[in-house]
């Protein structure tokens, strides 16, 4: 199987990221981590470390070649990689679906008849999210969001879909509690499971095809949600978006 993912890390704020880059390396597909930014805590540090003694190549820049990039923080690196290079397929942990397209049932009831919230993966560099959302074909051929409205549910933890064996030791050597929502992980792999590089699994989450918008550009207090494919009132490219389980 050919190595082709590079993930973009940030490794300071959660131990989600870690997790999501060993996942993907034991999956085979791993070409390399980049780190955005640098980490400046221990912590981030002994997990850079951490990556490197299992064989994980570490970057502080993206490579020449990207062609699958999953991102599990800001999207500063990709917005400035495409300005002179191509991505196949860029995935993430990120965005909002909310209930003007979302079911009532199918709602998170964290998220109960909301439209719009503040992502963090958008919010840490709005500026280079509104410009990856802006991009072309020949920038960026596809974008797959899996944003709160999935990620946060109960069945995105070890005691949910991540309770196979072959988790338990991950977990184990990251100190995960049962209850912890594995968001980068998650992303990960709906994502391999797109590019055909699971072919024994299938996605876990539903999916649409819908426009991200906001409400305004205001730093990590924007507000981000999502609108139906065909509509006028965003400037964001479509994007196949997890809408539920």
């Amino acid at each position: 199987m050919q190595k082709e993912v590079v993930y973009i890390a940030e490794l300071d704020a959660d131990v989600d990221d870690v997790i999501a880059a060993e996942y993907l390396h034991n999956k085979g597909v791993l070409k390399c981590v980049v780190l955005d930014p640098k980490p400046k805590t221990d912590i981030g540090r002994q997990r850079v470390s951490d990556l490197q003694a299992i064989g994980i190549t570490v970057l502080t820049k993206m490579p020449p070649v990207a062609k699958y990039v999953f991102v599990g923080g800001a999207l500063t690196l990709v917005s400035s990689y495409i300005i002179g290079h191509k991505i196949d397929m860029l995935v993430m942990n990120g965005g909002f679906v909310g209930s003007n397209i979302v079911p009532e049932n199918e709602q998170l009831d964290k998220f109960k008849d909301k439209k719009v919230i503040r992502t963090f993966n958008f919010n840490c560099d709005v500026i280079a999210a509104d410009a990856v959302l802006k991009s072309s074909l020949n920038q960026i051929g596809g974008i797959i969001l899996v944003g709160k409205n999935v990620c946060h549910s109960i069945k995105n933890t070890e005691t949910g879909l991540w309770k196979d064996k072959e988790y338990a030791d991950l977990f184990t050597k990251y100190h995960v509690k049962p209850g912890k929502r594995q968001h980068d992980m998650l992303a990960c792999h709906e994502g391999l499971v797109n590019l055909g590089l699971l072919c024994e699994e299938a996605f876990v989450s539903r999916y649409e095809i819908v426009k991200p918008y906001n409400t305004g550009l205001r730093g990590n207090n924007t507000e981000w949600g999502s609108l139906s494919e065909d509509s006028k009132v965003t400037p964001y490219r479509i994007v196949m978006a997890a809408v539920s389980f």
